[in-house]
């Protein structure tokens, strides 16, 4: 008995032979081809015949290639590993590549024997010495380059193909030169640079201010200014806009006021004469879109200056006074120039933010045209002009990558370093008088106002209309709750949960893995995984959509109107929260606690397991509740992909804007807020308090 255990076990079975008998195994039982109508709603007869051995089609390269890596015939010789190593990864390119020309969409089975290819591709990397033959790691960065790759790089390829080729394949080199000159491109671009431009000052003048009055003017409001934070990341898209037309709009409370006062049989003008104060829809437009986005970018801008404010190390202002400055000379000479870094890069995140959005230009627009609203008319109006949403969207990533390059080079260069290992004592010193006032003034003025809007936003669900019927009601939400779970927005808030839930641990699971080997791994590679990292800071939700609409749409990989691609375009539109989480928490581990896990011949899934992911609990916890947050919230990226078996919250509520039904919008949007809320002090009160940040 203990010798044919020792012979069982001398004799283990090779790891390309166990993926090969399960690809074989997917390959018989599992249907090869895509199912228009899913696995569960397609019929015997279409199953059937989506099976590999139903008919010839590409499923004969695996077949072939699973057969002759369960055979080895080559294991004894010197480049075996090469050998499989070119064969599995040209049978994984092959496939692909071969489903493209025939117009044939993979399905379930295909997906799975890819992966396994790609299995046994990183084990023949390892056995050749990559990543020191770590056969995890090998295996983690091969996906993570293959899922970047297949979800990044080739759709945004797509979307510059799409304006050099036509539908027919005709290559058309001046059709970009034709649609970018055509009519309204060029003033349409014009409208997002000035708005970009303007929000984004605004935006870090206005987080500056609220940034110096909580750090170093006052402390009772630091509670308000978390709440503050907080509300842009629970505050679904459009309700901003919506609350905006509830105060400021034709029929809003401010034209009621002034109605009253000095319109027609006003209590201020003389019976008999005309009020001189008529309705007015001064809302829409360029104003209305920049208050819109200055409300929602301004805490951005605030969090990312606020830190910055109070690590300041205040003997380098005492040096200044006792050099015999004066507290104004202090502040412009030696405060301001530190906080420069943070300024720039609050203003240069506040204008790639105003290109991107698409909710307030949809609701508050008007006769402005953006960009951000301009393709998805291009595609969801009348026009149907893939070739021009392509433009525009190469337009708007263009300059969307201009302004993080520009924000990552200029901040990188400098140095502004004021806190050390060394202890620091002191006190900050005043600021100047004018500062005070003026910081105190303004945030003061923004918190009162910031309450009032939310206010109407609460408000705003429980009158019969806004504007015309103050009578309070709760029949929007008998309409939204009370009718039955199939009914009113319960299909669509439960299918949100139900998308977030899931995407949220894979979003965070991926960035903190690209995080991980990015950080502690030196391999071929790496820069396209950090070009690919960084890009998917600066992608427009917009240009996401288009692009999965563009590249999924067509065989080999056809997955449009599936909830997977919704899935997926949650996790890599949302992927950065969890690298920039990793990195942070990455940077304060020292990487002798893994080297020491290694030298007790631990292999490297296990240090991981054991060592790095515990220590990593708390990205991971906080990466985990933003990216369920943000997939509950987001609707740019999705707008293009949502049918109605897969409707989310967000795309019903836009449904509600553009019916006019302000009532139900504003009600549903606030139902997510208290979600959203309640998420977030949930996870805060079971695992202490998450650092939770926005992307």
């Amino acid at each position: 008995m203990k010798q044919t255990q020792n012979t069982r076990s001398s004799h283990p079975i090779d790891p390309r032979s166990k993926w090969a008998l399960w690809g074989l195994l997917a390959w018989a039982i599992i249907p090869w081809k895509g199912l228009e109508y899913g696995l569960f709603e397609s019929s015997f007869s279409e199953i059937l015949h989506a099976y590999a051995w139903s008919s010839l089609n590409t499923s004969v390269l695996s077949l072939l290639v699973f057969v002759l890596f369960l055979l080895r015939p080559w294991r004894s010789l010197p480049k075996a590993n090469l050998l499989d190593a070119v064969l599995s990864l040209g049978t994984f390119v092959g496939i692909i590549f071969t489903a493209a020309v025939l117009k044939e969409s993979l399905g379930y089975s295909a997906a799975i024997q890819l992966t396994f290819l790609l299995f046994i591709f990183s084990l023949a990397l390892a056995r050749l010495g990559f990543i020191q033959g770590d056969p995890f790691m090998t295996t983690a960065i091969v996906v993570i380059m293959a899922s970047i790759t297949i979800f990044v790089l080739f759709p945004i390829s797509t979307v510059f193909s799409k304006v050099l080729y036509l539908e027919d394949g005709t290559f058309t080199p001046m059709a970009f030169i034709k649609n970018i000159t055509s009519f309204g491109v060029g003033r349409t671009l014009m409208n997002s640079l000035l708005l970009a431009v303007t929000v984004g000052l605004s935006s870090t003048f206005l987080g500056l201010c609220f940034s110096l009055f909580t750090v170093r003017i006052t402390k009772r409001f630091k509670g308000v200014a978390r709440i503050f934070s907080m509300l842009p990341i629970v505050t679904p898209p459009f309700v901003i806009g919506l609350s905006l037309i509830l105060i400021f709009g034709r029929n809003g409370t401010i034209n009621d006021g002034l109605l009253a006062l000095f319109g027609n049989g006003g209590l201020f003008i003389p019976s008999g004469s005309e009020g001189w104060f008529h309705r007015s829809a001064y809302i829409y437009g360029f104003w209305g879109i920049f208050l819109a986005q200055t409300l929602s970018f301004t805490p951005i801008c605030f969090m990312l200056l606020v830190g910055m404010v109070s690590t300041i190390n205040p003997a380098v202002e005492e040096a200044s006074v006792t050099m015999r400055a004066s507290n104004a000379q202090t502040f412009y000479h030696v405060t301001f120039p530190l906080l420069r870094p943070g300024i720039a890069n609050a203003y240069l995140l506040a204008v790639i933010s105003s290109l991107a959005d698409f909710g307030n230009p949809m609701v508050l627009g008007g006769d402005y045209d953006v960009l951000a609203t301009e393709i998805y008319f291009s595609i969801v109006g009348a026009q149907l002009d893939y070739a021009r949403a392509a433009t525009l969207g190469i337009l708007l990533l263009s300059f969307s990558l201009l302004a993080f390059v520009i924000q990552r080079q200029w901040i990188g260069k400098k140095s502004y370093v004021t806190v050390t290992g060394k202890g620091s004592g002191g006190y900050f010193q005043p600021l100047p008088a004018l500062v005070r006032r003026v910081a105190t003034t303004v945030s003061l003025s923004w918190m009162a106002f910031t309450a009032v809007l939310y206010g109407s936003i609460l408000l705003g669900g429980f009158v019969v209309n806004w504007g015309a019927n103050y009578t309070p009601t709760l029949a929007h939400y008998e309409e939204l709750w009370a009718r039955g779970i199939g009914y009113g927005a319960w299909p669509s808030y439960i299918t949100t949960l139900k998308f977030a839930a899931i995407g949220a641990p894979l979003t965070a699971l991926m960035g903190l893995m690209i995080a991980y080997v990015t950080t502690r791994k030196r391999f071929v590679g790496r820069g396209v995984v950090d070009f690919s990292a960084m890009i998917s800071f600066a992608i427009p939700g917009t240009v996401i959509g288009i692009s999965y609409v563009l590249a999924f749409n067509t065989a080999p990989i056809l997955i449009n109107g599936t909830a997977i691609i919704i899935i997926i375009s949650f996790i890599f539109k949302n992927m950065p929260v969890g690298i920039r989480s990793g990195i942070s928490a990455l940077s304060q581990i020292d990487k002798s606690l893994e080297e020491a896990s290694l030298t007790q011949r631990a292999s490297s899934i296990r240090t991981i397991f054991t060592i790095v992911l515990p220590l990593l609990r708390p990205a991971m916890i906080s990466a985990i509740v933003f990216s369920f947050v943000k997939s509950m919230t987001t609707v740019s990226a999705i707008i293009f992909l949502v049918t109605a078996d897969t409707q989310v919250a967000t795309t019903y509520i836009m449904g509600r804007v553009e019916d006019g039904d302000y009532g139900q919008a504003i009600s549903y949007g606030s139902v997510l807020i208290v979600t959203m809320l309640l998420v977030i002090l949930l996870v805060e009160k079971l695992v202490g308090r998450s650092r939770i940040e926005r992307a």
